[in-house]
């Protein structure tokens, strides 16, 4: 009897909530929460997480704001920062990320020779020395390579030795590496970096940075005063640098595209400044790296001593080397300060399609206080 009352009192009451809910709309969701709420606890609870969590996901989703008051959700939703990779390595300045946090493996510019744009002939050897600085921690062994990365290799290896003794961090080592103009004319560059033993590319602070060669292959005249300091100069002294500065001790050679001559005209085409170290029968001498002279060739330049140099009195010629290491005289030009200068033109016929080293070669004449000369224009003409 109790049981078949229960039924029909629970019939009745779900019938009561069929009609309510058929004939009555809730004006707000807290009405709607207010029935939940006296049906059962367990759903109240179940509803409100469900309400709490969606809440949560529309504020992450529209807001990056400060993180919710309850610690564990802090490392749910971190604020975002930029990526490395975002921030381009800058060419100079401010120094990039190193690769090697470390700093083990990481190299410093000291000096070169051979400057960009020296100008060549077709097939020329030439070789470029720069010297780099050891500026990390770990020591350069004998296992260190030099590796070619990019551009035209000219001829030289793929790789070879730094050295060949190690090199202590702090010290600094001269790699020199061997070249052949290619055969069209054009501009030709090379560049390298550094290998460790096991394999590490590196070189700079800068991880774009590279060392180069970078040449002009001429097919036209080539002018001797664009690529001077591709010869190596040497006086009484010993070597020389290139460029040198007025009045060194040692002697000297530098460019100049807006000489005064000997006569006091002024010129637009760069000449060289050639000065003597301060010694009875000094002399100063240029040689230029091995170069094929081309068919019916032709030296011309013009000569004449430094305005206001009164004493100048100098012998100037103009020499070559051959493959064997013999040298030749092409001619001798005695110079004196007289106000006038001498137009020089020789003919290097003879040394057609042959491989020699020009070499320009000034003495003094007697006292070299005031043997400062000019060479204006100093061209092999094809």
């Amino acid at each position: 009897m109790k049981k078949k009352f229960t039924g029909v009192l629970i019939l009745g009451m779900v019938c009561l909530l069929a009609a309510c809910t058929s004939t009555q709309v809730s004006p707000t969701p807290i009405d709607q929460i207010e029935f939940i709420r006296t049906s059962s606890a367990s759903t109240i609870e179940a509803m409100t997480t469900a309400i709490v969590a969606t809440d949560l996901a529309a504020q992450t989703a529209t807001s990056l704001a400060a993180p919710a008051e309850t610690p564990t959700l802090q490392p749910i939703e971190p604020t975002p920062s930029p990526m490395p990779t975002e921030t381009a390595f800058p060419t100079s300045g401010t120094t990039p990320a190193l690769a090697d946090p470390s700093n083990c493996n990481l190299a410093g510019f000291v000096d070169e020779t051979i400057p960009d744009g020296s100008q060549f002939y077709p097939g020329t050897a030439f070789t470029k020395t720069w010297t780099l600085r050891n500026e990390g921690t770990c020591t350069w062994n004998t296992n260190y390579n030099v590796v070619f990365i990019s551009g035209s290799a000219m001829g030289a290896p793929v790789s070879q030795p730094i050295s060949n003794r190690a090199v202590a961090p702090g010290e600094t080592v001269e790699i020199t590496i061997p070249f052949t103009a290619p055969n069209g004319a054009g501009a030709y560059k090379a560049e390298f970096k550094l290998r460790t033993s096991e394999g590490v590319i590196f070189a700079f602070r800068n991880l774009d940075a590279t060392f180069w060669a970078e040449i002009q292959v001429r097919g036209d005249n080539i002018n001797l005063a664009d690529s001077y300091c591709s010869a190596a100069w040497t006086s009484p002294t010993g070597k020389l640098n290139c460029p040198g500065q007025p009045g060194d001790s040692g002697g000297y050679v530098y460019s100049d595209n807006r000489p005064i001559l000997e006569n006091g005209s002024q010129d637009d085409e760069t000449a060289l400044w050639l000065g003597l170290y301060n010694a009875d029968d000094s002399y100063l001498e240029g040689s230029f790296p091995a170069m094929t002279i081309p068919v019916n060739a032709r030296f011309s330049a013009i000569l004449g001593c430094k305005r206001g140099n009164t004493a100048c009195d100098v012998l100037f010629s103009l020499n070559y080397e051959d493959s064997s290491g013999n040298r030749h005289k092409l001619g001798e030009w005695h110079e004196i300060h007289d106000l006038k200068y001498q137009q020089l033109d020789v003919d290097l016929g003879s040394l057609g399609g042959k491989q020699v080293k020009i070499i320009l070669l000034l003495k003094a004449n007697g006292s070299p206080s005031e043997d400062v000369i000019h060479l204006l224009k100093p061209e092999i003409k094809p």
